[in-house]
């Protein structure tokens, strides 16, 4: 009987409004996030079997093998676009054809066939971010294998029709076709594969927002607890009593939590940057290094000075809602019910930022995930390497203003007495006090 009473009794304090709070919009958070990636799942599953293609070679031939290409992709909900492609210019060529990517027959395709030499096929496809699921589209390989068997299926039929298939053209037939990939990033286009360029940058697109991610938890959680600690031991009561500015105690707490960030930050940043060259450096992937380097995928200091800035506005936004946090908390129990907020708010755009675009979504999606402050920071890299300097201007710009009006809040709060009775459920624990 006593093991129960004090089970229930435990049970009571923990699982509390907040609790329950908490776990309710935890669960409609992570089911909103879920939504928006499903969502952009079958965006992507219905476009992934669309080919872009362009005939350079313009003869009878090609105009029948897009034929049968279109009528074989038509059984899968496949579209073929037919674009026109004039240079090698393809960032151009691929920004006035409005595409993404594009499949290129080149010129004397038909000659090389009648020939039995293997044909070459050209695939451009550009990259505007680095995340997962917004590249599940890159069906070069998919193409290529339609394409080849309209190869077979005219080549096939044409001389079986004429009995005039040899033994070499049999040969032929088994690999008609050479891919020739081209990536095409910003204004930049390089000889090589958009899969293999993801994956060596998939070390690269981890980096910050794993290191963001750790690092606001740990800074939000240092200013939280020291706050509702010193609020519950009356510690908080005594210091802003004595004859120092509350302004002096605040910057001083923030900046303190500040340096250790930076710090942290800086040590975290030296060793992922280490361990990213000693992936991306191997004797195995030099040629791909090269072609991240002509790419412009691989970040210089300034691209790290941009990322910097927004990181480090991330983690002071993170201590001033953390500061007005912590003096909500009633008590120890209260104030670690109070990070998940924070943690809410940062697991987002964390989970979303490395699965899709956050660009290319819905504009209402869109926005509510820019107006998590934090979605900036994550964003802050891929937005430096692609050269998104608009987007990147803007979300550092909201981000001062969310830190000032949070500086605002928190500052009214500490320059009044109300941070000496403030608190969530409080009152509940008073009123059992005085019975």
């Amino acid at each position: 009987m006593k093991f129960k009473t004090l089970f229930i009794k435990e049970l009571r304090e923990m699982l509390n409004l907040q609790t329950l709070m908490v776990m309710i919009i935890s669960v409609l958070v992570l089911s909103l996030a879920g939504q928006t990636m499903a969502k952009a799942v079958r965006d992507n599953a219905e476009t992934m079997m669309d080919i872009n293609i362009c005939d350079q070679d313009g003869t009878a031939f090609t105009e029948n093998m897009i034929k049968i290409l279109k009528a074989n992709l038509a059984k899968y909900g496949g579209r073929v676009n037919v674009v026109e492609i004039e240079s090698d210019d393809y960032p151009k060529e691929l920004k006035k054809a409005d595409v993404k990517s594009v499949l290129i027959i080149p010129a004397g395709f038909t000659e090389n066939v009648k020939n039995s030499e293997c044909a070459e096929v050209k695939s451009v496809q550009r990259l505007t971010s680095l995340a997962s699921m917004s590249n599940l589209n890159a069906g070069s390989q998919t193409a290529v294998e339609y394409l080849t068997a309209a190869v077979k299926e005219v080549v096939f039929g044409s001389k079986v029709s004429a009995n005039k298939l040899t033994n070499s053209e049999v040969e032929f037939l088994n690999q008609p076709l050479v891919l020739k990939e081209t990536t095409v990033v910003t204004d930049k286009s390089y000889d090589v594969q958009a899969s293999v360029i993801v994956q060596m940058c998939s070390v690269q697109a981890m980096l910050v927002p794993i290191v963001l991610f750790v690092l606001v938890m740990m800074s939000s959680n240092m200013i939280l607890n020291a706050i509702s600690t010193e609020k519950v031991d009356k510690t908080l009561e005594t210091l802003l009593s004595t004859p120092v500015s509350r302004i002096s105690v605040i910057t001083a707490k923030m900046l303190s939590a500040a340096v250790v960030a930076a710090m942290q930050a800086a040590v975290y940043m030296f060793g992922a940057r280490h361990m990213m060259n000693g992936i991306i450096n191997t004797t195995d992937n030099s040629d791909y290094s090269e072609a991240m380097k002509a790419l412009g995928l691989t970040m210089n200091a300034g691209q790290y000075a941009l990322v910097g800035v927004q990181m480090f506005l991330s983690i002071l936004i993170a201590l001033s809602v953390a500061l007005i946090l912590g003096v909500l908390a009633s008590d120890a129990k209260t104030a670690q019910t109070m990070t998940l907020p924070i943690m809410m708010c940062t697991m987002i755009p964390y989970m979303l930022s490395m699965f899709i675009d956050i660009k290319t979504l819905s504009p209402v999606t869109k926005y509510l995930v820019y107006a998590i402050p934090f979605t900036h920071s994550f964003m802050a890299s891929e937005n430096a390497m692609f050269g998104n300097l608009n987007v990147y201007a803007g979300g550092l710009v909201y981000q001062v203003v969310f830190l000032a009006v949070c500086l605002f809040v928190a500052l009214r709060i500490f320059m009044s007495d109300r941070i000496f009775t403030m608190s969530i459920g409080g009152g509940k624990r008073r009123g059992r006090t005085s019975e």
